[in-house]
């Protein structure tokens, strides 16, 4: 269950009966009660509140929380708070059948009774496209009010919005406003906008350190390639990026997995020449779907130049390549039929593979074909 609804519905519904802050239990407090004065206390919270607790409370049966629900189903006809707790269980899934569509819709009913929580769900719904389509406008809307209700979470999000739309001047006039240089995400979105519009570049490098420091891997992503080619004035350094790669590859982060690998291969000296920790990250990057990691193993392979040439490999890979759909892989499997390269020489295979690579866009491919007409 999302606790901050949780939380946030039992002082809600408290205050609904009773607008006293000592009044104002949580679960915690409960637990310290004798039964007596904690069925006395429990007393003074609003039914939805007392089938929130009971619901949340580890020793309810499942029986009883079922018929909690079912009382909560019933308020939720015409409660904003029921309608977002309800919402909430629905998108779960634990204690409910998980059903988005259902999630989405009550969050949407309590959102037109203006509930700014349910504004804010709503509208992360309409943003993934969970249990409908997604809706860019109406998630706009949503959240530009929460903004005015100083809601931070909505101010976020709506960076977000903005960020994965490329309004980047956008984003920085919603997260700039605020202070959030206490928020790593935040903090990332507004530096990432600063460079993408070649504005404000030293506040940008200094907004993606203060977020690296905080274990924000794409922060670290972003970092390892700044030092790396040296962009924005950043003098190249390859132990720093190296350091900001491997900090973002811990999680698996495909992108960073292969590009500590790629510098590892330039720099041996940074793995110490121990070329199959490139090709181990290599391989986890292709695994976790980055389709360059597979090209650049087949090159590897096809080159021989940093370890022994292995065609068979070769082969393997720039198929897999080849699968994703990357036309140099198909250009070069065409190449190694034509010449032979550890293989027998096949016209069939080479044509076959070229004539891949031009559908696929290679403009070398569709001039050799035009040339052989």
């Amino acid at each position: 269950m999302k606790k901050m609804i949780v939380s946030t519905l039992i002082i809600l519904c408290g205050c609904a009966t009773e607008n006293n802050e000592s009044n104002r239990l949580n679960e915690p407090e409960l637990n310290k009660l004798t039964s007596i004065s904690k069925n006395k206390a429990l007393q003074t919270l609003s039914p939805l509140s007392q089938s929130i607790l009971n619901i949340e409370n580890a020793e309810t049966s499942n029986q009883e929380k079922n018929n909690e629900i079912k009382k909560i189903e019933f308020m939720a006809e015409d409660d904003p708070d029921a309608m977002i707790y309800l919402a909430a269980l629905y998108e779960e899934g634990e204690l409910v059948t998980k059903s988005e569509t259902k999630a989405r819709s009550l969050y949407k009913k309590a959102a037109n009774k203006d509930h700014l929580l349910a504004r804010y769900y709503y509208a992360l719904m309409l943003i993934d496209g969970r249990g409908g389509n997604t809706n860019y406008t109406e998630a706009e809307s949503h959240l530009l009010i929460n903004v005015k209700n100083q809601h931070d979470p909505s101010s976020y999000s709506l960076g977000y919005l903005y960020f994965i739309q490329e309004k980047y001047q956008n984003v920085i006039n919603t997260l700039s406003k605020n202070d959030n240089t206490n928020n790593e995400y935040s903090n990332y979105l507004l530096a990432i906008s600063y460079l993408e519009l070649n504005k404000n570049t030293p506040q940008a490098i200094r907004l993606l350190q203060q977020s690296a420091q905080k274990n924000h891997p794409y922060s670290h992503l972003v970092l390892g390639d700044i030092y790396r080619r040296g962009l924005y004035d950043i003098e190249v350094d390859k132990e720093k990026s190296f350091k900001h790669l491997n900090i973002a590859a811990k999680d698996n982060n495909p992108k960073a997995l292969f590009d500590l690998a790629t510098l590892s291969m330039e720099n041996l000296e940074l793995i110490e020449n121990d070329l199959n920790i490139a090709i181990s990250q290599l391989k986890s990057a292709d695994k976790n779907g980055y389709p360059a990691a597979s090209f650049e193993l087949a090159k590897l392979y096809d080159k021989g130049s940093l370890i022994e040439q292995d065609f068979n490999k070769a082969i393997y890979w720039y198929k897999r390549s080849a699968s994703q759909g990357n036309n140099r892989a198909m250009y070069n499997l065409a190449s190694i039929y034509i010449n032979g390269d550890g293989v027998d020489v096949s016209i069939e295979k080479a044509e076959y593979w070229l004539i891949k690579s031009a559908k696929n866009g290679n403009n070398r491919a569709k001039e050799l074909l035009k040339e052989n007409k």
